[in-house]
């Protein structure tokens, strides 16, 4: 996960095992990515999170940057 540290801040799209999430990435390590001000994006309309998504790196699909 390495490779994220560059979008720090960045809104991105995380595709995981059972979830889609949009928000700003805060942190990416070995074991976590941390999204803030996200959304669950697998609903017609995007539901909002409250306070921060931990996902762990392993279930990690792909990371899209939205620009």
């Amino acid at each position: 996960m390495r490779e994220l540290k560059v979008l720090t801040g960045q809104r991105v799209v995380v595709v995981s095992d059972g979830a889609s999430v949009r928000g700003i990435l805060e942190s990416a390590t070995r074991s976590f990515v941390t999204i803030v001000d996200g959304e669950d994006v697998d609903r017609p309309e995007p539901l909002p999170i409250v306070g921060a998504v931990l996902i762990p790196a392993q279930r990690i699909h792909y990371v899209q940057a939205v620009m």
